[in-house]
């Protein structure tokens, strides 16, 4: 069965423009030639791939600081122009998604911290959902794959540049187009791959697939390197930043036409090697879950170093369990319970220590302003205040004040979360009315 995902609520509600959508995507022409021949993608809870790779179900109620009358959404081939201001250190970028009308988007904008306020950038070569964007040592972000306006998955990348405010195509292609997939930037390994961006798994022509590529910003160019156990889209990618598996990159969970829907598998790709190797796997099937590094930089106690995986699943089936897997063990174990099941929720490591839970979705009709904290140093999850918002596969992003900024989950507004004082508060209006978009802080 085919779920089509729903438009964005918007209180002046417009019909959308005639063929925007199908399973296959929108019926837009296709944007450069990097995008797959056109094929039916399927959402199901067994192992077909959603266009958009992570969208929620259901009728988002509309956010309580949304505006009464908001704008209409601007035409997908005709985004805003970019703003005068110039991008800063400690801006936040966001890029792409999905916009109201379900159509990818191309436009881009930046939030300024000073101001609690959201300013349009540049817009991106081509318009994608379900793509990545990883910030590099040289400053700038490497934005790669996604779907395209017609659903499709590109093999397209290309990089913002913080100095100009300007995104450029990256001349060489990825080696295979994908949406939905993972881009880790390797570090601390003491080898050749440091630097470089792990380019892995997603979905292409309603498939899952395992292969996984890196690139290197030195010469800008994709390679091939091994290939995963799994296929898999929709898991989680996160770099080990300490102890013997330093520099190693923990893929777990998804979702795998191989294993017939949500799977429990974890694996561990080796940058000396350029191999994955199995692991040990989660006590619970995931996708759309978060996989956040316990930092020993801020983190004390036992659990310090270890990967935090909390919640996930379809949405009819959404988890409220967690687990961590140990550095130094390579092995999961339960760690407490959520306070809800959530599922594409967003997460993030406070300077306290403490992981921020925000938002996500427990099933078809409940879309959540509720958030929680995870405490390492007594492994228990505590209610905090709630988002002024609705947030469903928004990305939290700290910054350099500590405050950390949840965007991108489908709302006009974003939520900044005061650690000191235990709550939220809304900022001024997106530009865009965006969900999924991805978030970078510049630096």
């Amino acid at each position: 069965m085919v779920m089509l995902v729903p438009d964005l609520p918007h209180d002046n509600s417009e019909p959308p423009p005639s063929g925007v959508w199908n399973d296959q995507g929108s019926a837009a022409p296709v944007s450069g030639n990097n995008s797959q021949p056109s094929q039916a993608i399927a959402m199901s809870a067994v192992g077909g791939i959603s266009a958009p790779p992570i969208s929620p179900t259901g009728a988002l109620p509309a956010s309580p600081a949304s505006s009464s009358n908001p704008a209409p959404p601007s035409s997908p081939s005709a985004p805003p122009s970019h703003a005068s201001v110039a991008p800063h250190p400690g801006f936040v970028l966001l890029s792409g998604g999905q916009g109201n009308g379900q159509f990818a988007l191309a436009s881009a904008e930046l939030f300024d911290p000073a101001k609690s306020a959201f300013a349009a950038a540049s817009s991106m070569k081509d318009a994608r959902e379900g793509h990545t964007a990883t910030a590099l040592p040289s400053g700038k972000v490497l934005i790669a794959g996604g779907e395209g306006l017609t659903g499709r998955a590109l093999s397209s990348a290309e990089l913002y540049d913080p100095i100009n405010g300007k995104f450029s195509a990256v001349e060489a292609k990825m080696d295979t187009a994908r949406a939905g997939h993972t881009a880790t930037l390797i570090s601390g390994c003491n080898c050749p791959a440091d630097g470089k961006v792990l380019i892995a798994g997603g979905a292409a022509l309603g498939s899952t697939v395992r292969s996984a590529e890196l690139y290197d910003p030195a010469t800008g160019k994709f390679t091939p390197t091994g290939a995963m156990k799994a296929t898999r889209a929709r898991h989680s990618a996160t770099l080990i930043g300490s102890g013997p598996l330093a520099g190693n990159v923990l893929i777990a969970g998804g979702t795998s036409d191989e294993g017939g829907g949500d799977i429990a598998t974890a694996e561990l790709y080796d940058p000396t090697t350029g191999q994955f190797t199995l692991t040990g796997r989660m006590s619970t099937p995931r996708e759309n879950h978060s996989a956040t590094f316990l930092s020993p930089s801020v983190v004390s106690g036992a659990l310090a170093g270890n990967v935090l995986i909390a919640g996930g699943g379809v949405v009819t089936a959404a988890s409220d369990s967690a687990e961590v897997f140990n550095s130094q063990t390579a092995a999961f174990s339960p760690v407490g319970t959520m306070t809800s099941a959530r599922t594409m929720q967003a997460a993030v490591l406070l300077g306290s220590g403490k992981v921020l839970i925000a938002g996500g979705q427990s099933s078809d009709t409940d879309f959540l302003q509720s958030a929680e904290l995870f405490d390492p140093a007594h492994a228990t999850f505590a209610a905090t205040g709630s988002m002024q918002n609705l947030h469903v596969g928004a990305m939290a992003t700290v910054l350099e004040n500590g405050n950390a900024l949840i965007a991108g989950g489908r709302s006009s507004f974003a939520d900044l979360y005061d650690p000191m004082a235990g709550t939220f508060s809304a900022t001024g209006k997106m530009v865009t009315d965006v969900s999924e978009s991805t978030s970078t802080l510049i630096r």
